[in-house]
């Protein structure tokens, strides 16, 4: 669960199927620097400047545990390429570092193809705890 307070620091992804960003960051890395649920804006530090963005348009690590729940249930015939990936996403998140998450975000960028498997909309994350906290599933 991801909390308003909790966000700074947090690295996301934004969205690379975004329409309109006035930074053109899509499909690139950033870091949370400020968030506010109430109003819908994450303010995102990139490299050279800050963004703000909706919760729609950008892509957070789903808990560690289903992210390893998820490796545990690859298919056999899995690729060894996204096998290798995922287990490093994994392996990288437990650092619980944020230079170490940024290298994980990158991963998980550069393979769309497992994206379901790491990562979500942080609208979705932030949708459940709000359906946690007056007790709804």
């Amino acid at each position: 669960m991801i909390y308003e307070g909790q966000m700074r620091g947090t690295v996301v992804l934004v969205r690379p199927d975004l329409d309109s960003d006035l930074l053109h960051q899509q499909n690139q890395v950033g870091v949370v620097c400020e968030a506010n649920f109430n109003y819908d804006h994450i303010y995102v530090d990139f490299k050279y400047e800050t963004g703000i963005y909706s919760a729609e348009a950008l892509l957070i690590f789903l808990s560690p545990d289903d992210i390893l729940e998820n490796l545990r249930r690859l298919p056999a015939e899995t690729s060894p390429e996204i096998f290798k990936a995922l287990w490093k996403i994994e392996a990288f998140l437990g650092y619980h570092d944020v230079n170490w998450t940024f290298t994980a975000m990158q991963i998980a960028r550069d393979h769309p193809a497992m994206q379901p498997l790491c990562i979500e909309i942080l609208k979705n994350q932030i949708s459940r705890n709000i359906g946690n906290q007056y007790g709804r599933n």
